[in-house]
């Protein structure tokens, strides 16, 4: 059961992308059927040749969101660029190959909430879509190493 949130903050997801317009139109899909709804998308592409422009775009009337070319490639220059334009009180990254599940924003603004000194929280990444990547390595080595005895 889901706790009631009270004095809630104002929260950006931000998400950064290269070439990869199919997914990011999946990963923006998702955050419009979260239970707590962001109050600020930032997606920052980082000098994409494909049409990832035009599919942040047509998400402008389903979400408050707002599109950031970074040209200088790197997915350092591309995370600053979003804190540098992010207007929220806690900024929240989903990668462009996630798909965040229904109330995954809500578990996200939870420790802030409970503990204002919290600087920082992570979650459970399942189901990589990337096949052969270090995410995918990542996924694996965490489900076994969560796996009990």
């Amino acid at each position: 059961m889901k706790e009631q949130q009270s004095g809630s903050l104002k929260v950006t997801v931000v998400i950064i992308t290269y070439n990869r317009a199919e997914m990011l139109k999946e990963a923006l899909a998702s955050l419009t059927t979260q239970s707590r709804f962001p109050d600020e998308v930032l997606v920052v592409d980082n000098n994409s040749s494909d049409h990832t422009k035009a599919v942040a775009e047509s998400f402008k009337g389903r979400l408050n969101m707002s599109y950031v070319f970074e040209p200088v490639q790197g997915v350092s220059s591309a995370r600053n660029a979003g804190i540098r334009h992010a207007q929220g009180d806690i900024i929240v990254y989903l990668d462009d190959d996630c798909i965040a599940e229904k109330d995954w924003l809500y578990y996200m603004e939870i420790p802030f909430i409970r503990d204002p000194s919290i600087g920082m929280v992570g979650g459970q990444i399942g189901n990589c879509r990337v096949k052969g990547t270090l995410i995918e390595d990542y996924c694996i080595a965490a489900s076994l190493l969560s796996v009990e005895k």
